[in-house]
């Protein structure tokens, strides 16, 4: 991982330079941009402030600790917890889309552990904000059980995956696969009439495919990482970073977080069975500096992974 001389900053009290790089690091609304192969991640992740991750190109958000306009156009909101700085502007992203007349209702999938305590916040909400409760509309909201996949509504060509992660409460991570159909290995050299021709007769001629696109961590411990290997089978793993000092590892264990030394210890222990191309932490604590967390990152991660690693700021 590769820093340049305008990246770094000092981390001194008090001077300037700590003040910039505080207030850029520390801007909810100044979204990153993490661009990939045929994809952009958006967003902004900083541990207790806030949290929200956005693709465009597949009209999916994942958390909504924050709901910048760049969030109203997406269709499909993915929650992994209910922790506020991933969740407080869940109805906020609903009540604008609404304001501006989108004519498509928003769909929001809700773990089910916290599914039922997601109705009451909504209603209480909404109540709180001077609705009657004889004109409360409940949004789209699906609950979503861990391990059972599932289509994104108004995308049939992409599929969520939940699965649970340790965290301080229930959390889970998601990966998001495209499904494809791709033809049999023994229609391969058939022409295209005699494809045609077989599917008119009513011969299946390909198979239903699944490739993962983006594995999304959320907030867990570190040992998260090696429990659920399937994560690194996608191109791209967004995974949290929250501690980086040497004395908080049991900190980040009481917390339920990742320390950098746990994404250090998933890589060694995954090895070479981590074929994603893009390693993304993310959700820093706000006390560091940006300069402290690129110095951190290029120390600890492993050399062979640093090309991977990109830093979520």
């Amino acid at each position: 991982m590769k820093t340049t001389e305008s990246e770094s900053v000092n981390r001194k009290q008090g001077s300037s330079d700590d003040v910039s790089d505080y207030t850029y690091t520390h801007n909810a609304l100044r979204q990153i941009h993490v661009e990939q192969k045929r994809w952009s991640l958006r967003g902004f992740s900083i541990s207790g402030l806030s949290t929200y991750f956005q693709i465009p190109e597949l009209d999916l958000c994942v958390d909504m600790g924050e709901c910048p306009m760049s969030a109203l156009s997406l269709n499909h909101v993915l929650l992994t917890h209910s922790h506020g700085d991933h969740s407080r502007c869940l109805m906020r992203h609903n009540s604008l889309r609404r304001m501006m007349q989108n004519p498509t209702q928003a769909v929001y999938y809700i773990p089910e552990p916290v599914y039922s305590l997601a109705i009451d916040l909504i209603k209480a909400e909404t109540l709180f904000e001077g609705v009657s409760e004889e004109r409360f509309d409940l949004p789209r909201l699906e609950c979503v059980k861990a391990g059972e996949n599932f289509d994104l509504a108004y995308r049939k060509d992409l599929e969520a995956f939940p699965f649970n992660v340790k965290h301080s409460i229930p959390a889970y991570g998601y990966t998001v696969f495209c499904k494809k159909k791709k033809l049999k290995k023994e229609y391969i050299d058939y022409s295209r009439e005699q494809i045609i021709s077989l599917k008119k007769s009513g011969t299946e001629v390909t198979n239903d495919i699944r490739e993962p696109i983006v594995s999304f961590m959320g907030d867990c411990l570190g040992e998260s990482l090696w429990e659920e290997q399937h994560i690194w089978k996608s191109p791209v793993v967004v995974c949290e970073c929250t501690f980086l000092d040497p004395d908080e590892v049991s900190m980040a264990r009481k917390k339920g977080h990742t320390h950098i030394e746990h994404i250090a210890q998933a890589l060694a222990k995954v090895g070479d069975s981590i074929s994603c191309q893009s390693i993304i932490l993310t959700h820093f604590s706000m006390k560091y500096s940006k300069k402290h967390i690129l110095n951190t990152v290029n120390k600890i991660i492993p050399e062979e992974f640093k090309e991977k690693v990109k830093v979520f700021l």
